[in-house]
């Protein structure tokens, strides 16, 4: 029983499964219809362990990108170049390219990476929000000062709910995970050197993610 027990808490797939669960219901606390923000790596999180019908049969009117201009219109008199939604993401969810209008009544629940583009992008639609009320979820560790930030820029007080769900990892199998990064060979090679600085930001989503597999499966 404690071997079966030992390999249920290591199990990747069921991790992020038991976050979506609780992700498509606001953790409770968003009842009825409603609509589903992702980025492009929390896309690729939710394929990894749901489909679209299982998505769309739990009360989700339409799931769609918040860096994707097509489908959120507060981003349309921005640079097509300042996002690039689905340049080299793949998965097996169907996005919703154009938010219909008629969805202001609905609540949005937010899955995101807790990175500075995507503080930005939630700022911005705070500043002029689309939906009835905001559930937000970030896949890992949100800085205190990124949380200060949402905080001093919800004018309207949509948002109802900050959580943070560990679930910064793409589950392939249940024993085996990746993130997805590329070139961490010249970042490894870099290290202690004066090139290290140039690999920061790869750095960084390596460290965000084995922390959040490390705090999933504690």
């Amino acid at each position: 029983k404690t071997s079966t027990t030992m390999e249920d808490q290591l199990d990747g797939i069921s991790c992020i499964r038991g976050y979506i669960d609780r992700l498509v219901t606001g953790d409770n606390r968003c009842h009825g219809m409603k609509v589903l923000l992702l980025d492009g790596t929390t896309t690729q999180i939710l394929s990894c362990v749901a489909t679209q019908s299982e998505i769309l049969s739990r009360e989700v009117y339409l799931v769609s990108r918040l860096d994707d201009p097509r489908g959120n219109p507060n981003l349309k008199q921005q640079s097509p170049t300042a996002t690039n939604p689905r340049s080299t993401i793949s998965h097996s969810l169907s996005l919703q390219e154009e938010t219909p209008t008629h969805v202001s009544h609905m609540k949005a629940v937010c899955f995101l990476r807790p990175t500075d583009t995507n503080i930005g992008l939630l700022v911005h639609e705070l500043s002029h929000p689309r939906f009835a009320e905001y559930h937000l979820f970030f896949s890992g560790i949100l800085p205190s000062s990124l949380l200060h930030l949402l905080a001093e820029n919800d004018p309207h007080e949509k948002v109802r709910q900050v959580q943070e769900f560990y679930a910064d990892f793409l589950p392939i199998n249940p024993d085996l995970f990746s993130l997805n990064c590329r070139k961490t060979l010249p970042m490894t090679c870099a290290a202690g050197t004066a090139w290290a600085r140039d690999h920061n930001p790869l750095y960084e989503r390596n460290l965000m993610g084995l922390q959040s597999m490390l705090l999933a499966m504690k």
